[in-house]
């Protein structure tokens, strides 16, 4: 009894700042108040954003034009030191400091005690800012000018971020000067072609499909971009898009910092591929989802209505498979799923040519669920893969996975099946490809929402006066998370630890293809989606 009386007393701090999401108080007043290195009594270490007050000298701050609304609660603004925990699973244990435990029979009393704070200071877990709109801003909205510019492919819910982000400027700041950069980067050095985003523009954006602004790959240039939006007077830089996009953000961020401008870059990270690491989702992901898993559907279809009948789904996911598996997950019906994560081979025991075998005798049909960026190993062991080409974005080109994954399974089950049946039945195969089909549609109800309040929050941010960050749910909890921490990183199905491909593994009955190593699980940083850093 007395064990656990000392395990739940030394919890409590730490349960309740887990699902509190809020810092201990921090000894400075200035609107960036969060410290990236915590003093010894804090629980948790807050990751830094830059601030424009950091290399501007003529600085100042003006009231939230929010806050002069009749009727609006205090606490609908952000505080200084309110933050999101980055991991809310934790090893109970990992607290535990034997020097100072607390107990009925603890010295430990006195909170100015030293040793006791470090027991109590415990993991000095890892936090971000909170985002949300604050009662001081750092520009005057009345002369303000914001860029809006989408780099990469096509995406859900990309007009839907163009909207709010002009609506949320406009309606809720006061700010009336407001463009869209077309083509991506490139469109910088044009600007004769940018558009005014106004409201009776941006009105019926969330209801379309791709960008109205155009995107293209490539076209980065750090010192033009930058000479652009001081010779125009942009003051609020919003940029959306994939990793390639955000390295580009980073770089101007950095340039701004460099000549001491008063230019926020905010980042709103697009890629239905939900490869940004750290936060919980990217948007579109869940609409290009709902798009696979039609597909799928339609493949289970048309492997029901023929003997020995075997659907083949090729989806995106280039270095995560995350729509692969979620949607197979969620459809319901696929019997095999391959994503770039894992390694996977053909014949022999514990191959996929046997579980497909088994699954079609078994059940007369079978599905599978292919990401684009599976199998890139085995197709060049067995010579089928091509010269290595890059995009303008310096992504390389993919080997089609799809059309040879259907050639190796008809070559290696037709003469099996028909030995099988009575009827010399061969395998029946309907390959679908709907990769294009889930970019460019518009978003489903819950990414519009989410888009919404991605787009508001960093108009929050931006006017804040913090810089070169991404906005993004961690957690459930939306927040400002530094861009260097996951520019060159990538958010990858996590294979290793309890997340959601055990439950593709366990409910598909496929091999696992994975090797018993235990990892450390409290090195891990997990995401909600099933994934991790990398």
């Amino acid at each position: 009894m007395m064990r656990f009386l000392q395990l739940s007393l030394l919890l409590l701090p730490t349960a309740v700042c887990s699902w509190a999401f809020t810092a201990l108080p921090s000894s400075r007043t200035s609107l960036i108040a969060l410290s990236s290195v915590s003093k010894s009594p804090e629980l948790w270490k807050v990751e830094r954003v830059d601030h424009i007050s950091e290399w501007t000298s003529n600085h100042k701050s003006y009231p939230n034009p929010l806050t002069l609304e009749d009727n609006i609660p205090s606490a609908w603004f952000v505080g200084l030191n309110d933050a999101v925990a980055l991991k809310v699973q934790i090893d109970a244990l990992e607290t535990i400091d034997e020097t100072c435990v607390f107990s009925v029979d603890d010295n430990c009393e006195d909170d100015d005690d030293e040793e006791c704070n470090v027991g109590r200071a415990g993991i000095n877990a890892e936090a971000f800012v909170l985002a949300g709109p604050r009662a001081e801003i750092s520009f005057d909205p009345s002369i303000s000018k914001a860029a809006v510019v989408t780099c990469g492919g096509l995406c859900p819910g990309l007009n839907t971020v163009v909207r709010e982000l002009a609506m949320c400027l406009s309606r809720q700041y006061g700010v009336q000067q407001i463009v869209g950069i077309p083509q991506g980067y490139r469109g910088f050095l044009y600007p004769e072609e940018w558009k005014s985003l106004d409201e009776t523009v941006v009105q019926n954006l969330h209801n379309q499909g791709g960008s109205m602004l155009g995107s293209s790959r490539g076209g980065h240039d750090t010192d033009a971009i930058v000479d652009s939006l001081v010779k125009f007077g942009i003051n609020l830089l919003f940029v959306v898009g994939g990793d390639g996009t955000v390295r580009g953000a980073a770089k101007i961020a950095e340039e701004v910092k460099r000549r001491g401008l008063a230019i926020s870059v905010a980042c709103i990270p697009k890629t239905i591929d939900n490869d940004i690491p750290l936060i919980d989702r990217t948007f579109g992901f869940e609409s290009a989802v709902e798009a696979a898993r039609d597909a799928i559907n339609v493949a289970n279809t048309e492997a029901e209505g023929f003997p020995f009948g075997l659907g083949v789904v090729k989806v995106m996911g280039r270095n995560s498979g995350f729509i692969a598996m979620h949607s197979a997950l969620g459809s319901c019906v696929a019997d095999l799923v391959l994503v770039p994560e894992v390694d996977f081979y053909l014949d022999g025991k514990g191959g996929i040519v046997d579980h497909l075998y088994e699954r079609l005798l078994a059940h007369d049909k079978a599905v599978v669920v292919v990401a684009e960026g599976a199998g890139q190993k085995l197709m060049a062991e067995l010579g089928a893969a091509g010269e290595e080409v890059k995009d303008a974005s310096g992504n390389v080109l993919l080997d089609d996975i799809g059309p040879w994954l259907c050639k190796q399974l008809k070559q290696r089950l037709d003469e099996r099946l028909e030995k099988a049946s009575v009827h010399g039945d061969k395998l029946t195969l309907k390959y679908v490809d709907p990769s294009y089909m889930v970019r460019g549609i518009p978003p489903n109800t819950a990414d519009n929402l989410y888009c919404l309040q991605l787009a508001h929050n960093a108009v929050h941010g931006a006017m804040a006066g913090f810089s070169s960050f991404i906005v993004g749910s961690v957690n459930t909890k939306e927040c400002y998370v530094p861009i260097g921490l996951v520019a060159n990183k990538r958010n990858v199905i996590d294979t290793s630890h309890q997340s959601l491909w055990e439950m593709v593994v366990f409910s598909t009955g496929q091999p696992s293809f994975q090797t018993n190593v235990d990892e450390d699980d409290n090195e891990a940083i997990t995401t909600a989606s099933g994934g991790k850093l990398i």
